[in-house]
């Protein structure tokens, strides 16, 4: 066994790597028809003229092979969608590939060039999608379903649909239109909340305030404005004043928390962990925002006021689906929020929140609740986290999900604070 693990070593060790910048053209087809053709050319001179037929021959297969899929392709227009512009990670989405064909022969063995995330089916992820035949002088539809399993806006890079037939010498390719683009949202996950016996209602969603809005009790009177709804005319008012005359009613004072993210911790750890750091953000402020709260969230050197409400939620979710470690500078980043909440999370790494921890004030720590994501128990092991007053400690090696959602339960178990209203 020794021995043919040394053989294959040996057979498989590049003695010349200076030497790769002129042969690596003998990898592709076209350099090894350019080198019989070459071959069979001295033999032509030197041995026999005979040798002239099969040079014939290989310079008929290099110019098929090569021209006809240029020809093909002139012919070929395409445009990719998806049944819808957004989705989450994991998440199965239906892409459809309009072909228009307009020779009057059909096109075969055509491959779909693009990021796999799109460009691969459920049933064979990892593997390019190829078209066998587009029928002659048509319009086709070819579906298939993917699974974005990263988030992000795609496609990525260019998309193009190539061909190497007949005899795969030289590969053309054609540009396809995107309608739209695909944007792919970090995968969120459900935490479940055990609020306190003192809680009520009023912790959750804020107590009724004299401003006026649309939430609380009836407060008064006053002129129809365009834009108010039908339902809150005061139709015996209306009757008496001869014009439109609505309700008024209160508004609630909802409850805020600041989320923030720690983007230098995000730079400086690997991928994987730094895409947890996106999917608990993305977690943590939906579901403040579904429970009515207001969230304060800090990804880069500004903080946003994300209110309830499905657009704000789409304007926050594509920024995270769209950001870039590398392209973002938050050196400037404020630490602190513009108001004061009620709660605040931290979201880093352990090692990067002790650093921070040290230049919060002794008496602001305690409404701190870090929320660090390690690689795995090494990493957080012979570190003093007792700096930090109330942390939860998430690895991704092992079922991340299940951790957050169980720390998360017992966290809110042991607040002395309700966090939502029961």
């Amino acid at each position: 066994m020794k021995y043919y693990s040394h053989l294959n070593r040996s057979l498989n060790h590049d003695f010349c790597p200076w030497a790769n910048a002129y042969v690596y053209w003998l990898k592709k087809p076209i350099g090894w028809v350019t080198l019989a053709f070459v071959a069979s050319l001295l033999l032509g001179v030197g041995v026999s003229n005979q040798a002239f037929l099969a040079t014939a021959a290989i310079v008929a297969l290099g110019v098929i092979g090569c021209l006809w899929p240029w020809i093909v392709m002139a012919g070929l227009r395409g445009e990719l969608k998806w049944n819808q512009l957004r989705c989450e990670e994991g998440e199965p989405i239906r892409t459809t590939l309009g072909l228009t064909n307009r020779w009057p022969w059909p096109a075969w063995g055509m491959v779909i060039e693009a990021d796999d995330a799109i460009s691969s089916s459920l049933e064979t992820p990892g593997q390019p999608i190829c078209l066998s035949r587009v029928p002659a002088a048509s319009v086709s539809d070819f579906q298939w379903v993917c699974k974005p399993t990263q988030r992000g806006c795609y496609p990525k890079k260019q998309v193009r649909l190539s061909t190497g037939f007949p005899f795969g010498i030289w590969t053309n390719s054609r540009k396809l239109t995107v309608a739209k683009p695909l944007i792919v949202w970090p995968k969120l996950f459900k935490l479940t909340d055990v609020p306190s016996h003192t809680g009520n209602r009023s912790n959750g969603i804020g107590s009724a305030s004299d401003i006026v809005g649309d939430e609380g009790d009836w407060m008064g009177v006053r002129p129809y404005r365009p834009g108010d709804s039908l339902r809150q005319v005061h139709w015996a008012q209306t009757a008496r004043r001869d014009s439109l005359v609505v309700f008024e009613r209160q508004s609630r004072s909802r409850q805020m928390v600041s989320i923030r993210f720690d983007p230098n911790a995000a730079k400086s750890t690997s991928e994987v962990q730094r895409e947890w750091m996106i999917r608990i953000l993305a977690s943590l402020t939906n579901h403040f925002l579904q429970h009515s709260w207001q969230v304060q969230a800090q990804l880069d050197e500004g903080w946003n006021v994300l209110s309830p409400g499905s657009s704000c939620k789409q304007q926050w979710m594509d920024r995270l689906a769209t950001w870039d470690h590398e392209l973002h500078d938050s050196r400037n980043a404020a630490m602190a929020p513009a108001v004061r909440s009620s709660m605040e999370f931290v979201i880093s790494t352990p090692s990067a929140a002790l650093e921070q921890c040290q230049s919060i004030p002794s008496h602001e720590r305690n409404r701190t609740t870090w929320i660090l994501v390690a690689a795995d128990e090494q990493e957080a092991m012979n570190l003093d986290l007792s700096m930090l007053n109330q942390f939860l400690i998430v690895h991704v090696n092992k079922e991340p999900v299940a951790q957050l959602q169980a720390k998360w339960q017992r966290m809110c178990q042991r607040t002395t604070r309700s966090l939502v209203g029961a």
